[in-house]
C-alpha cells in the first residue's frame, strides 16, 4: 500500500510542470468570398453599369426618383455604396473638389491614401477614386465625369465599428466590384 501511494504521489508531482498560462491571440472570424459575377444595370437616370450579383441597387430613401440618388447595399457583409448623380450646368470644379475634401478628412485616421485617375475617351468617362486604407469611417471613395454636363460620385462605407484588419478581405471584395462598375460606366 505504501508503494502504491508513493508511486501515486510521484505521477501528480511529476504531471505538474510550472508553466505558467498566457492568453491566446486575437482571432476574427474566417469569410469565404464568392466569385465575381456582375449584371447590367440601368434605369430612367442618364448612366448604366455593371453591378455585383450579391448587392441590390435601391433608390436613396426620402429621396424623388428624378434626382437618381442610388444605394448599393451588400446586406451580406453589412455595407453600402452611397452614390449621387448631379446634372451639372458648367460647375464641375466644386463637385470634385468637395469629392477629394472628403477623402483627405480620414487623414487623421488613415494609413495612407491612393488616389488612381480613370479616363476611358471612347465612352468620355473621366475620373479619380481614393483608396483609403486603415480604421477610417469610409474606406473608398470614387466620382466619375464626362467633364462637361455629368458628375457621379459614390462612397463605400460599412455599417459597424471601423476595424480595418478584420473588413479588409471583405474591403477588398467590394473595392474590386466598385472598380468592375467604374470600368464599365457608361453615359446614355
Amino acid at each position: 500500500m505504501k508503494i502504491f501511494l508513493f508511486i501515486l504521489l510521484l505521477s501528480l508531482l511529476s504531471s505538474c510542470k510550472n508553466e505558467t498560462p498566457f492568453p491566446k491571440p486575437k482571432s476574427f472570424l474566417r469569410v469565404d468570398l464568392p466569385e465575381h459575377s456582375y449584371k447590367k444595370y440601368s434605369d430612367d437616370c442618364n448612366f448604366k453599369f455593371e453591378v455585383s450579383t450579391l448587392a441590390k441597387v435601391i433608390n436613396k430613401p426620402n429621396t424623388p426618383k428624378s434626382q437618381c440618388f442610388k444605394n448599393i447595399i451588400y446586406p451580406k457583409y453589412n455595407a453600402s455604396i452611397y452614390c449621387t448623380y448631379v446634372a451639372l450646368d458648367s460647375n464641375l470644379f466644386p463637385y470634385t473638389e468637395y469629392s477629394r475634401k472628403l477623402a483627405y478628412e480620414h487623414t487623421i485616421k488613415a494609413n495612407g491614401i491612393e488616389e488612381v485617375q480613370y479616363i476611358d475617351t471612347t465612352k468620355k468617362v473621366y475620373g479619380t477614386s481614393f483608396n483609403i486604407r486603415g480604421n477610417v469611417a469610409c474606406n473608398y471613395l470614387f466620382y466619375l465625369t464626362d467633364s462637361s454636363s455629368n458628375y457621379f460620385a459614390g462612397s463605400l462605407y460599412f455599417e459597424n465599428v471601423p476595424n480595418y484588419d478584420s473588413l479588409q478581405p471583405v474591403l477588398e471584395y467590394i473595392v474590386k466590384d466598385v472598380e468592375h462598375l467604374i470600368n464599365t460606366f457608361e453615359w446614355k
